[in-house]
């Protein structure tokens, strides 16, 4: 994702492109009404199992998420994924489940598969939407069932949840619709599905962009999947919270309620910069949970919270709820993914650094100097950006999803001649994205493999044990866009 980072839950725009690095899944019937997994790596072992013993086809008519939240299912998710090498069977699992859900009368057969990939895991490139998608194809294939590509992109975010991350659609829309050389272009809105927005833009011949392993691992269904969950859900609630606010400063209640995702809450449909950092300012910067059900009463609070937070210890979830902060990142950010692909299409490469730029600050956590970063939004930092009109755009917000390392790295790419660089994905750990000049990327590359090398970044990394000199070198990569997601069938 160059531009568009955490908004895909919320109906923000994406710039998304495939990697030419892969995950492959060979499938075949098996012969004793079990499904056997393999996978070639080592630090992934096999495992077996029986649909009905995982909740047959979890077809008793109840929705998905509240088949996933029985504590019978959930115990069995949480007990693979306490032994590092059976992880990665629960999305194996959750698409057989998923599958069968979709269809109960005609529930996939038992296969016995093997797994194989050059993705590398907990990087922040998708690794578990590419292994979710390769076992929604094969389950759903030896079904005979054809999903559309709605469908298979709503599936996959589903097995996701059901392996215990809350992720959005934007993972695996790039991987199923992706096309060579091309960026593509959408808004997703969860409540108003469709791919009606999909855009298709050539990726320009004279910009690289390099994608950057920084060799730090993040598990969305582990202990950062709080931290994580926090700022989508309050994007939640602090859409509604500004709507009320807007109701409440007098906006037309018809306009209000066409203002229901990021992708329609433009700068221009508020009224200008200038108006947006007004409105901002009458969004609290926080509230505990209590006072913003007794303010606000958000539609639906206390069931958002139970979906992004269930199986959280109660003594690890979150009172206080950010509000202010992930607003002004949510509105700013889909404004700069909205502008991206017009700025690639004219030439005009340093803006559209610069909107890679300002999008890692609202993410950024540390200075240079090593410090803490927080952008300023607070109501004096407010009026400072409405006084000058700052455009809406190059407002970072606070979204606070990178990392030390994370920081390192940008700063690194940027010091070593790169047009703009950012985290991408989630964040917290896993890759950066450097955008430079093809005659610039091996000077940036060199800069970053560097910056890899050096003891300080070893330190900001936690390793106990620095990467192998082969990992090293490809920590860097030129991406290359590909086709998307496949099946190759024998006929």
């Amino acid at each position: 994702n160059l531009r568009g980072m955490h908004v895909d839950t919320h109906g923000g725009y994406l710039n998304l492109m495939t990697h030419q690095r892969e995950v492959l899944l060979v499938a075949a019937l098996s012969d004793d009404g079990r499904n056997h997994l393999a996978n070639i790596s080592a630090t992934h072992g096999e495992a077996d199992f029986v649909l009905s013993a995982e909740g047959g086809t979890a077809s008793s008519g109840i929705p998905w998420f509240d088949f996933i939240s029985r504590p019978e299912v959930r115990g069995r998710v949480a007990a693979r994924r306490a032994v590092p090498a059976q992880v990665w069977a629960n999305y194996c699992i959750g698409a057989a489940l998923r599958v069968g859900y979709a269809c109960p009368e005609c529930p996939p057969p038992a296969l016995k598969t093997m797994a194989a990939g050059d993705l590398p895991a907990g990087a922040a490139l998708s690794s578990s939407a590419a292994l979710s998608i390769v076992a929604l194809l094969a389950y759903a294939g030896y079904a005979g069932i054809m999903l559309t590509m709605e469908q298979l992109i709503r599936a996959e975010q589903d097995v996701e949840w059901y392996a215990g991350a809350r992720v959005g659609m934007s993972d695996q829309a790039a991987i199923l619709m992706g096309r060579p050389g091309h960026l593509l272009h959408l808004a997703l809105c969860a409540e108003d599905f469709n791919l009606d927005t999909a855009r298709y833009y050539p990726f320009p011949a004279d910009l690289d962009l390099l994608v950057v392993n920084s060799y730090t691992a993040r598990n969305l269904s582990g202990a950062q999947r709080v931290q994580y969950s926090l700022n989508r859900f309050a994007y939640s609630v602090a859409l509604p919270v500004l709507r009320a606010e807007m109701l409440r400063a007098g906006w037309d209640a018809a306009a209000v309620c066409r203002l229901d995702r990021l992708s329609r809450l433009t700068p221009g449909a508020l009224g200008g910069p200038s108006r947006v950092y007004e409105l901002l300012k009458g969004i609290p910067e926080s509230l505990d949970l209590n006072t913003l059900r007794e303010r606000y009463a958000p539609p639906g609070l206390d069931k958002a919270y139970a979906r992004y937070f269930d199986g959280v210890p109660t003594e690890e979830q979150p009172v206080q709820i950010p509000l202010r902060g992930p607003l002004l990142f949510g509105i700013a950010e889909s404004e700069r993914a909205r502008r991206f692909p017009e700025l690639l299409l004219r030439g005009d490469y340093e803006q559209a650094g610069l909107l890679l730029c300002a999008g890692h600050d609202g993410d950024r956590v540390h200075t240079r100097e090593g410090k803490p970063f927080r952008v300023q939004i607070d109501d004096a930092a407010l009026e400072a950006l409405s006084r000058s009109t700052t455009p809406v755009e190059q407002c970072p917000g606070r979204y606070g999803a990178s990392s030390p390392a994370l920081d390192a790295l940008v700063d690194a790419a940027l010091d070593g001649g790169a047009l703009g660089a950012s985290l991408t994905g989630a964040g917290i750990a896993g890759a950066v994205l450097a955008l430079c000049r093809t005659g610039d990327t091996e000077r940036v590359s060199r800069a970053l493999r560097q910056c890899l090398h050096r003891p300080a970044y070893a330190r900001l990394a936690g390793w106990a044990e620095p990467p192998s000199e082969e990992e090293f070198e490809t920590a860097v990569m030129v991406n290359r866009a590909v086709s998307g997601a496949g099946e190759l069938v024998p006929h």
